[in-house]
């Protein structure tokens, strides 16, 4: 038996909603399954949008969706109160109405320096929090360093990584990699390069898809990633859309 952690790679961004309910999700599976101490999240970036303006520059998500996707005042409408409901489920309150849209390449790399002290769930955590139920601008310094300090992260190290380019080749190299996997959507979950669930996924779905892997991983501590097995749900693209 595999004597390591069972990883599960996680493809997320912050302005999809469907990632923080994805990870709520995920959450309450996960503190029902016995093996939970044997599993490793890990956090991969995919930009959504990546030339959108950041440093606090981002644009009221009302206003990108009808101006930049397109989308009609009735298809917001109608995504804003589903993706409410879900949200409802999970037990918070979507304020996406008043959220903004921003280019998220600042908040990834900072989830990156968190991942060095093995805090990347929790600023990535308070990241979807900022922006699904705060409406903070992500991509604004002064929001990522009152993050990264209420985690105890060293904030000379977080200045420093903003006056620089730090990890974004990283996050480069996140996308593409889920690209040559076969995934051009988030959130996207892949349980022991095996298994994948994308998009909006129910906490059952979690719940099966951990125990499946997991006894498969203890019997057999190879991985290939030939033919992973995808279950779809609604998610975001790469131009910022999601889906309804």
């Amino acid at each position: 038996m595999n004597s390591e952690k069972m990883k599960i790679e996680v493809w997320s961004d912050i302005m999809c909603p469907y990632c923080y309910i994805g990870k709520l999700n995920y959450e309450k599976a996960l503190q029902q399954f016995p093996h939970k101490d044997e599993v490793e999240l890990e956090w991969k970036a995919f930009q959504l949008n990546p030339v959108m303006p950041g440093n606090g520059e981002g644009t009221p998500v009302i206003e990108y969706l009808e101006k930049t996707a397109g989308l009609s005042e009735e298809t917001i409408k109608q995504m804003l109160e589903q993706i409410g409901k879900l949200a409802k489920d999970c037990g918070v309150t979507s304020n996406l109405e008043n959220s903004i849209a921003a280019n998220t390449l600042d908040a990834h790399r900072l989830v990156k320096l968190a991942a060095t002290k093995g805090l990347d769930s929790e600023v990535m955590m308070l990241l979807s929090k900022a922006y699904f139920e705060e409406a903070k601008d992500y991509s604004d310094h002064s929001v990522l360093k009152e993050i990264a300090a209420s985690v105890g992260l060293d904030l000379k190290e977080v200045e420093e990584l903003l006056n620089s380019d730090l990890y974004a080749y990283d996050v480069v190299q996140d996308t593409q990699e889920a690209g040559n996997l076969g995934f051009d959507t988030v959130p996207t979950f892949l349980f022991n390069r095996k298994y994948a669930l994308v998009g909006s996924q129910p906490e059952g779905a979690f719940l099966k898809k951990l125990q499946k892997s997991f006894d498969e991983w203890q019997k057999d501590t190879s991985n290939t990633d030939a033919n992973i097995e995808t279950i779809k749900g609604k998610a975001c693209s790469a131009d910022g859309t999601c889906e309804i």
